[in-house]
């Protein structure tokens, strides 16, 4: 349960009876829908006016408390709302978070624009249709295996933190996002949570938490925004790790992302996700992400790490200079061409 103070729920409720996404009841619905909450809609009353129905919602799911160990109901939809909204509520949002301690702010990342595509709905369905997804069922079993290497990264500044993903690269090296880890002042107040996932019944695994080697490798690239971090100990004897190697990918194939999405239980991203530019240093794909799922892996449908997602919205080709909606990652090639000799002889030998 979420006790909000008066001043802090009437400041909460003037900000989201504004937001558009919150304007009607269709809307309301799937703001809930992609928090997670879906489970709890039929419990609300959503088709009142805006002032009201956000009332409502703040009031049922402060009462409602926790859907997981670390989540608040209201947290989980909190997080979901800072995707929509400006910097200085975005800021206001994390305070009630923490302050509240109803779940790990995700990670700021670049904002959302409006659909600039090529493609329309009916382009992607023909593309859908039109291709073999048959796989053999041992794709599921070697998903199941590299993802252990995936990670819940949970960061602590000062009276900020904020949460994303990274994964194992090596048996005691990590890969992530500069801007989730973006210097080795926030290791010390760091942690990286290991098997944080559910079951197929929803039910939340023991995970396993690590911290940081002070004294280890780190290494930070803030234009190609990727860090690489040791570990306190070789714990890819236990998780395994994903090797880093170039591999060509091509526009229209597919990608697989594994990911903490809003800082959640483990997540899979594996249907309707295609390549649509590659270009630079990055490859630019159409798949399903959210804030907290900077710093995941992005795999080819042989389960081979392509690239470093680390970014979606209005995004820009670096070659054309066009923007299109989309999600980004940094090519693996790109990070291995940048890192010192010693740390990528280290990764490839």
């Amino acid at each position: 349960m979420v006790n909000l103070t008066d001043e802090d729920r009437k400041q909460l409720i003037t900000l989201l009876k504004d937001l558009p996404e919150l304007t009607t009841q269709r809307a309301r619905r799937q703001m809930l829908e992609l928090a997670g909450l879906g489970q709890l809609i039929s419990m609300m009353d959503l088709g009142d006016p805006p002032f009201i129905a956000v009332s409502e919602i703040v009031s049922f799911l402060s009462k409602y408390g926790r859907l997981t160990y670390e989540n608040e109901a209201l947290g989980l939809f909190l997080n979901t709302i800072k995707e929509v909204t400006g910097l200085q509520q975005q800021e206001f949002l994390d305070r009630l978070l923490t302050k509240y301690d109803m779940m790990t702010p995700i990670v700021v990342s670049p904002s959302v624009g409006k659909w600039q595509g090529r493609e329309s709905p009916a382009d992607v369905f023909e593309k859908i249709i039109g291709e073999n997804t048959l796989r053999p069922i041992a794709f599921l079993a070697q998903g199941l295996q590299v993802a252990r290497s995936v990670a819940y990264i949970g960061v602590r500044a000062s009276d900020q933190r904020w949460s994303g993903t990274g994964f194992l690269i090596a048996p005691d090296l990590l890969l992530t996002n500069n801007h989730v880890i973006p210097s080795i002042e926030f290791l010390s107040n760091t942690l990286f949570r290991f098997n944080y996932e559910e079951n197929f019944l929803g039910e939340v695994q023991k995970p396993k938490e690590y911290r940081a080697k002070l004294d280890g490798i780190f290494y930070t690239n803030q234009e190609l925004d990727y860090t690489v971090i040791q570990l306190e100990s070789d714990l890819g004897n236990e998780w395994g790790w994903l090797p880093l190697t170039p591999k060509n990918i091509l526009p229209g194939g597919r990608v697989n992302i594994i990911q903490h999405p809003m800082g959640q239980p483990k997540q899979i991203s594996f249907q309707n996700n295609f390549v649509e530019y590659i270009g630079g240093s990055v490859v630019q794909y159409v798949t399903s992400t959210l804030p907290g799922s900077s710093g995941s892996p992005v795999f080819n449908d042989s389960w081979e790490v392509v690239a470093l997602h680390h970014a979606g919205g209005s995004i820009q080709e670096p070659t054309t200079k066009r923007r299109y909606f989309r999600n980004e990652g940094i090519q693996i090639g790109s990070i291995l061409v940048d890192l010192p000799n010693e740390l990528r002889e280290r990764l490839t030998n």
